[in-house]
């Protein structure tokens, strides 16, 4: 007892809003078990529960899975992946707290809780690496090399991808430089990725390490054994729905749903994401909306899957969804991974034209990026052509305020400029004249 009193000198009391805080910052560190531990504290001590600590708690679980979204391992086994690839013992943990407080469980808090399976990123049924990047020496022209120009430094690549360059030795001489391309693999992805060759077979596809069975994508999805993670998340949605830990139970909404098509897709599970799409959705009477449709084209991109996202525009074109830039940004990607350079720049150009609507400044500079790295040099002045008319465009009063704004950004944004491009061309070896601007 006594070195419990001497212990207790000069330390801070735990309050009300001191714990709070703690598990604010503890949320945001992505320490679970001590968020958690919190959670319990308050409840033992009769604080007040609102709805802020439960945010923090499940946020929590997503910071803790940010280093799979980036440094997932996409040869492992998602049998073999972390713990926190499968979050539902620590959700279930928050709902009991929340019953125990007689805290009422509402659909934006669930959404949130729905949202931790599908924050751990994208694993290796989902994604399929296209392109290596490549470093080669060419001679340097005189009027080059008396400008200074030297491109000798590391490549990126794009997202999801491994830089799997082979380590270039500085043995240049002094006529030489260092010159960025890219190599279009030749291995496709295989048959059952891509879901508009899945679908000209009939929908049927041999299990792999299955002997001689047949099945339906969608059928090989919705077992178990495709994703534990996906599996779980079904399973958690669908015990909200009837009552999860003492709670009432609530009714999913169109965030619900999008939420769990992104989960699918992160887990290569396109046919099933299509299926809510499609099916459950409307069986619910809820309506798709424009996430619902970039989420899935987003994931065709990864698979340059050209006519399945065709088909997808096609489909909220009918249905009367206005395309945004991540619909733009999500179909360059796909036609970039596809190896179709000459097709991204007039979808952008199409786009504009027929919707007016534009992607991000990132798939301009990146379709720059893989004209040059392919050596069709012709197709990125055609995109810079392109960026010279968004330059001069001047609204009209029939634009609507969004678009003027977004061109507002575009047209002052630097890394758009004259000088930024120039520099772009120089970085892959080429050169962007005075004479191809107007």
């Amino acid at each position: 007892s006594l070195e419990r009193l001497i212990g207790s000198i000069s330390l801070t009391p735990l309050t009300d809003n001191l714990s709070l805080r703690l598990l604010e910052a503890n949320g945001k560190a992505g320490n679970i078990g001590r968020s958690l531990s919190l959670l319990n504290l308050r409840k033992s001590r009769g604080y007040k529960p609102t709805t802020k600590e439960y945010e923090y708690a499940i946020q929590s679980i997503v910071s803790a899975g940010l280093h799979l979204r980036k440094d997932r391992n996409l040869f492992v086994d998602e049998h073999n992946q972390p713990e926190i690839d499968n979050p539902t013992r620590w959700l279930d943990a928050i709902l009991v707290n929340m019953s125990g407080r007689n805290v009422p469980l509402d659909t934006w808090t669930a959404n949130r809780m729905l949202h931790c399976y599908a924050c751990t990123g994208r694993s290796g049924k989902a994604l399929h690496f296209f392109y290596d990047v490549k470093r080669d020496y060419m001679d340097v022209e005189e009027d080059e090399e008396e400008e200074g120009v030297d491109v000798n430094v590391d490549v990126g690549v794009d997202d999801g991808e491994e830089d799997k360059s082979d380590t270039v030795t500085d043995e240049r001489t002094p006529t030489q430089k260092l010159k960025v391309r890219m190599k279009i693999r030749p291995q496709l992805p295989p048959f059952y990725k891509i879901p508009s060759d899945v679908k000209l077979n009939r929908e049927m596809v041999k299990r792999r390490g299955k002997d001689e069975i047949f099945s339906t994508k969608l059928e090989w999805e919705k077992e178990k054994d495709w994703s534990p993670s996906l599996t779980a998340a079904f399973a958690f949605a669908d015990s909200l729905t009837h009552g999860a830990c003492g709670h009432a139970p609530i009714k999913l909404d169109v965030s619900s749903w999008n939420t769990l098509i992104k989960a699918s897709c992160y887990r290569g599970a396109i046919w099933r994401a299509l299926e809510i799409l499609n099916d459950t959705m409307p069986r619910n009477n809820i309506e798709p909306d424009i996430y619902s449709y970039n989420t899935i084209l987003a994931a065709l991109a990864r698979l340059g899957d050209k006519d399945f996202m065709r088909e997808m525009l096609t489909a909220m074109t009918n249905k009367g969804i206005i395309s945004d830039k991540c619909t733009v940004q999500a179909l360059v990607d796909g036609y970039l991974n596809a190896g179709d350079i000459s097709g991204a720049v007039t979808l952008v150009q199409d786009m504009w034209n027929q919707h007016h609507v534009l992607p991000p400044y990132t798939s301009h500079l990146k379709i720059i990026e893989f004209a040059l790295a392919t050596e069709l040099v012709y197709e990125a002045k055609r995109h810079v052509y392109l960026i010279q008319q968004l330059m001069k465009w001047k609204p009209s009063p029939e634009d609507s305020n969004r678009l003027q704004k977004f061109m507002y950004i575009t047209q002052r944004n630097p890394k758009l400029s004259r000088k930024s491009l120039q520099q772009l061309f120089s970085y892959f070896g080429e050169t962007l004249t005075e004479e191809d601007f107007f």
